[in-house]
């Protein structure tokens, strides 16, 4: 890419696919990764090499419990075991399936993949993905209390949140709200191979998680975290610390889940309680004492990890919410502010190169000022994969559908025009997006209607030019 910002375009093309490569390279330096960063980690190869995520899924999928479950780690080799964090039961594994298959379809136009043949190391059963997927899906439906409220047992996307659910009672409302958008892309993927019985099913147990968030979940100006195996809901309104949590908000837009009136409070809410000049805290104000209904993020240090730090994955999650609101502008902001600025101010503050997005900054804005923004200098993140996505189909707007390339740009208003060049599906995409007084695509100089390119031919170039 060739932005105005040239920051942003030094860690795109030299240091984002590398931190994926190493990523893919090393699953994080362990032979049992966690099944939600194995299945994230490889989502972003669908762009660089897909042969990968190919791999990661029918990996994932021969390792599927004989309940639909996936276990907490992807175990790599013969004498590999599950380890520490995968000892301890965690509920979302199942949904990465659906979303981080969807961009390696929406990038390779792979439908096969749904046909192989997987056959399983504890039942020696053989299903095809499409099967072992549904049956994924059919676990997260089942996987949820008389309220319709997804289990938490241990731990969902936040693993130290492990205090909620140990007795079988607790719930997430992320979790609840997540489950309804892997439900919509599994409703999507049905009906793009025509299995209508597969999609009716699944749209009724969305309805069902959808009306269950709405029921039991909306506070009145944000979505909760949670209610523990006791009863005690958190992330509301009147709690004094833990208010509010970024997660159930991004994914709330994400799925749908939200009605046009609580985007608004959402939005709103997110940028008094939340953003940071270093990116928007995971939640606000951070815990300063246990909380025994919560777990070990209460016991973490205010404003570091998961107890309110600018926590990117979860960052990147609202980035891609504001995308889906047309939301370029607050979008690319909050995308830019997981790389420092290149201002020394900034760069001292945060103690961060701009060769790698880190893990975290610190939180805690409020509370601690002098520390908010310093860099972990963890390089592992979930974040880069989602990164990488927003950049390329967001921002750029270079989006695969089933019939072809979807060209639709979300620079920021204060930007007259990018280029970029994208290998698709074999072939070579050079892009021109500017401003002008009238919309329009022309690729190789004739102007086409709509914003979609078909007819792919591998190994051709395409001269493409966006007016918007």
């Amino acid at each position: 890419i060739q932005t105005p910002d040239e920051g942003l375009n030094n860690y795109v093309n030299n240091w984002l696919p590398p931190q994926l490569f190493i990523h893919r390279q090393v699953n994080r330096l362990t032979l049992d990764p966690q099944t939600r960063n194995y299945l994230q980690d490889n989502m972003g190869m669908s762009y660089l090499e897909p042969e990968f995520m190919r791999v990661a899924i029918c990996n994932a999928l021969e390792q599927q419990n004989p309940d639909g479950s996936l276990p907490d780690g992807i175990l790599l080799h013969g004498n590999s075991q599950l380890n520490y964090i995968n000892q301890i039961p965690h509920t979302d594994h199942n949904i990465w399936l659906p979303v981080c298959l969807e961009a390696y379809l929406d990038e390779t136009d792979d439908y096969s993949i749904l046909d192989q043949e997987i056959t399983g190391t504890k039942t020696n059963e053989t299903k095809s993905v499409f099967a072992r997927i549904t049956h994924a899906m059919e676990w997260l439906i089942s996987n949820s209390d008389e309220r319709g409220l997804s289990l938490i047992l241990q731990g969902d996307w936040c693993d130290p949140m492990n205090m909620v659910g140990p007795e079988g009672k607790g719930v997430s409302g992320w979790l609840t709200i997540a489950t309804t958008h892997a439900l919509n892309i599994w409703i999507k993927i049905s009906n793009e191979i025509n299995n209508d019985a597969v999609a009716a099913q699944m749209q009724q147990a969305a309805k069902k998680f959808k009306h269950a968030a709405q029921t039991h979940l909306w506070d009145g100006n944000w979505f909760v975290r949670g209610i523990s195996d006791h009863g005690i809901v958190f992330g509301k309104n009147t709690d004094l610390e833990g208010r509010i949590f970024l997660n159930p908000q991004s994914w709330a837009i994400m799925s749908k889940v939200a009605t046009k009136e609580q985007i608004k409070s959402i939005l709103t809410a997110v940028e008094e309680h939340l953003v940071t000049p270093y990116g928007a805290e995971l939640l606000s104000p951070p815990f300063t004492n246990m909380r025994e209904h919560i777990g070990r993020v209460t016991q973490k240090f205010p404003g570091s990890a998961e107890n309110g730090s600018v926590y990117n994955h979860a960052v990147i999650f609202y980035v891609c919410s504001l995308y889906q609101l047309g939301e370029e502008d607050k979008a690319y902001k909050v995308l830019r502010s997981m790389l420092p600025s290149g201002e020394l101010e900034d760069l001292q503050r945060r103690g961060q190169l701009p060769t790698f997005i880190p893990n975290y900054y610190r939180g805690a804005f409020k509370e601690i000022p002098e520390m908010a923004g310093r860099s972990s200098h963890m390089f592992n993140t979930g974040t880069i994969s989602w990164f990488y996505r927003c950049v390329v189909e967001e921002l750029i707007g270079f989006k695969g559908v089933r019939n072809g390339l979807k060209l639709e740009p979300k620079i920021p208003t204060h930007w007259d025009g990018v280029t970029a060049k994208r290998v698709f599906r074999g072939a070579i995409f050079d892009v021109a997006i500017k401003r002008g007084n009238k919309p329009s695509l022309t690729i190789d100089g004739k102007e086409i209607a709509g914003n979609i390119v078909k007819n792919i031919v591998s190994g051709q170039s395409y001269q493409v030019n966006i007016v918007i």
